[in-house]
């Protein structure tokens, strides 16, 4: 047990660092963006025993925290509607929710036929807006790689929509 925990801290004092600014530009907050990190290596902790991890652990983790700080800002953006709901406007059109329905499932099956690593380029760069530079800093591979790939995925998209 005790070359489990030693092995644990080892990956935690690597990754950690890494991943707490990538959460502190994906939330815009130092703090928040640490207890984000430190909640998927609590759950990572706690689910060591049934946890199986098909890619490399640096995605996994760099993919959980995305999801996290998605999620926190998803529920920070709707604690701040609910504080001030007069202040927003409706886009609500009668055919507007099936259209935008229509949009996530079209991306999703593009996004789905993209390779793994490509497909979390991609991610990176067209959803969470994060430069080829960065990107290549956080996978630890070079900017032309990340060309290549976003280059690749790009391709992919125009053939899947040409198709329709």
């Amino acid at each position: 047990m005790e070359q489990i925990e030693h092995s644990f801290e080892v990956f935690y004092k690597k990754y950690q660092p890494s991943l707490v600014h990538f959460a502190t530009y994906l939330t815009h907050s130092s703090s928040d963006a640490v207890e984000i990190v430190n909640d998927v290596f609590v759950t990572i902790w706690h689910k060591r025993d049934s946890l199986k991890i098909d890619e490399s652990l640096k995605s996994y983790l760099f993919t959980a925290v995305k999801n996290r700080c998605f999620n926190f800002n998803r529920q920070k953006k709707i604690e701040t509607l609910s504080v001030f709901p007069d202040e927003t406007k409706s886009s609500f059109t009668a055919d507007g929710l099936l259209l935008e329905k229509e949009q996530h499932s079209k991306l999703a099956h593009i996004m789905n036929r993209l390779p793994p690593k490509c497909r979390q380029i991609f991610a990176m760069s067209r959803i969470d807006e994060l430069t080829y530079g960065q990107i290549a800093s956080l996978l630890d591979i070079s900017t032309k790689t990340v060309e290549a790939q976003i280059t690749k995925a790009l391709k992919i998209c125009r053939e899947n929509l040409k198709l329709k």
